[in-house]
C-alpha cells in the first residue's frame, strides 16, 4: 500500500526555496518512499521503524512513519549546497 506525505505549511518554505537540483532530490526520495518507507530509508538513531532518514545527492530527509496511518511526516530537511 502506498504511503501519504505529510508536509508542514513551513518546511513546504523550506522546500520551495531551495535550488532545483535539490528540490528533484527530495522529489526522488520522497516518491521512492511512498511504495516502500523502510526499504528507502535509514533509522535515525535507534531503530524503531518509526524515525526516520532519506538521502539522495545534496538533501537528507528526515521523516516520521505512522505505519497505521500509512503517512509520512516530513519534519526536517538538510541540504549541502
Amino acid at each position: 500500500m502506498t504511503y501519504r506525505l505529510r508536509l508542514d505549511p513551513t518546511v513546504h518554505g523550506i522546500y520551495a526555496s531551495l535550488p532545483d537540483q535539490a528540490r528533484r532530490d527530495i522529489a526522488v526520495c520522497l516518491l521512492d518512499a511512498l511504495a516502500d518507507p523502510l526499504g528507502h530509508s535509514t533509522p535515525y538513531g535507534i531503530d524503531d521503524g518509526i524515525m526516520r532518514v532519506l538521502a539522495h545527492g545534496t538533501i537528507t530527509i528526515a521523516v516520521l512513519l505512522d505505519h497505521d496511518a500509512k503517512t509520512i511526516t516530513v519534519v526536517q530537511l538538510g541540504y549541502i549546497g
